[in-house]
């Protein structure tokens, strides 16, 4: 097998990138650092020049989707000059369900994976929860608090509001739903709605 040439940084990233598409299409079982490197068409000592192990690998596609995710929902919230405003809520609720319309390897990776923790609790903010869960509730919170909203119907606002962008983004992953119309259209309108 020849090596492709990879940039250091640009391999790593391409290792990363095919575990995740790996795992979507066959399952964790199937995932080696010999298979990743086989995929990316390098030999297959080049994935120990960045992972020791399937496990470092395993962690570095945790870290590398739940930033990437993240980063897509802060994106979304720059779109809003007032951070206070509820509109905020419908571009980060958008962006949940576009990133994994663009991503939907990332979405069964993530959501599968027993490491993910997602605390719905208003008063528990553990550096254990999902950061990019955090950063929905933490958002929904200070808005609805703001708005003068009591904490027990903010919590199932969160609660309301993760259900609704999670099952949509769930629905238009999935490879046997098909939908002709625009998605990113119906998000928005299901969105606003609910």
């Amino acid at each position: 097998m020849s090596d492709k040439t990879y940039h250091h940084g640009n391999l790593r990233n391409a290792l990363i990138e095919v575990g995740i598409s790996l795992i979507h299409s066959e399952g964790i079982e199937r995932l080696s650092l010999r298979r990743v490197a086989a995929l990316c068409g390098v030999s297959q000592a080049a994935p120990y020049a960045h992972f020791e192990n399937k496990e470092a690998l395993l962690d570095a596609m945790r870290a590398y989707a739940t930033e990437r995710f993240t980063q897509a929902l802060e994106t979304a919230m720059q779109t809003v000059p007032n951070e206070d405003d509820p509109e905020l809520l419908v571009e980060m609720g958008k962006q949940y369900v576009l990133f994994f319309l663009e991503n939907p390897q990332y979405f069964n990776f993530i959501f599968s994976q027993s490491w993910m923790q997602i605390d719905l609790d208003l008063t528990n903010d553990s550096p254990t929860n999902f950061p990019p869960f955090l950063l929905l509730k933490t958002n929904t919170v200070r808005i609805y608090r703001k708005l003068g909203v009591p904490d027990e119907k903010i919590e199932d606002m969160v609660i309301a509001m993760w259900a609704s962008v999670h099952g949509l983004t769930s629905i238009a992953t999935m490879r046997n739903v098909h939908y002709s119309k625009d998605w990113s259209k119906k998000i928005e309108d299901i969105i606003r709605n609910n």
